[in-house]
């Protein structure tokens, strides 16, 4: 068995998350064919290895701001090109949520570097989310009448999310230690607090995009879901094979650091 599929639904059950089992079935197969790299022994290391250097981690929570900010505004266009509506509400509370976990991120940022980032630079972070909540968030309306998307694009898409939710979910339990050992001891249980969020939450996301899914398959959609299901993974892992490896891939350190 593989153990990222194992660990996601071992999550899964841990959160009282109800998923059908020809999903889990599928995850496992598409896992066991194309076996996640975020999943691996190496990957880890390679990530606690760079994550050692304030510089680079510093860089890492600054960069999770942004794609989680970018991701928010993304996630909500797409809601407005769906027309099941409680698919389209699911999709629309994910990216409230990954509007929520940029501000997190730059919130880790200045709690674990609080005198290394310049006031200036402080604001600009603040601007990488999209401040999407329930109460106050763009249109729901579709864009337009071309743009809704046929049944099969949303499932396409709502496979991609959830197979990205899974490494989501792997990258905050790598991130756990990792925020905890740099944590003043006063500051450990707030940090430890936002990590658990951080791990319900994607957790969460993995759990309404499988149910979709689930809803899919019960349509008699089974071998078509399991096929894309098996692609897509194969499609996730190529997509971020070499991301962690590449020490300077985050471009020049955010922190004031005197040489």
């Amino acid at each position: 068995m593989n153990n990222v599929s194992e660990l996601v639904i071992n999550y899964l059950q841990r959160y009282g998350c109800q998923i059908s089992e020809d999903y889990k079935t599928f995850l496992r197969e598409a896992c066991e064919i194309y076996p996640p790299p975020h999943g691996m022994a190496w990957y880890g290391n390679y990530y606690r290895q760079f994550a050692r250097k304030p510089e680079w981690f510093a860089n890492s929570l600054m960069a999770n701001a942004a794609e989680e900010g970018n991701g928010s505004r993304k996630v909500w266009q797409f809601s407005r090109c769906i027309q099941d509506s409680e698919c389209a509400k699911l999709v629309r509370s994910h990216s409230i949520d990954e509007s929520r976990h940029s501000k997190m991120f730059v919130a880790l940022l200045n709690i674990l570097f609080p005198t290394q980032l310049s006031a200036d630079f402080r604001s600009q972070l603040q601007a990488l989310s999209p401040n999407y909540y329930h109460h106050k968030h763009p249109t729901t309306e579709p864009i337009n009448r071309d743009s809704i998307l046929d049944t099969k694009m949303v499932m396409d898409e709502i496979i991609k999310i959830n197979l990205l939710e899974i490494r989501a979910l792997i990258l905050q339990l790598l991130l756990r230690p990792v925020l905890q050992a740099y944590a003043t001891p006063k500051d450990l249980a707030k940090v430890t607090t936002m990590s658990d969020l951080f791990i319900y939450d994607e957790t969460k996301h993995v759990e309404y995009s499988a149910y979709c899914i689930g809803k899919y398959i019960q349509q008699g959609n089974q071998e078509w879901v399991r096929e894309m299901m098996i692609y897509r993974q194969q499609t996730v892992n190529e997509m971020f094979l070499t991301d962690v490896e590449l020490e300077n891939s985050l471009g020049t350190t955010v922190l004031n650091i005197d040489n």
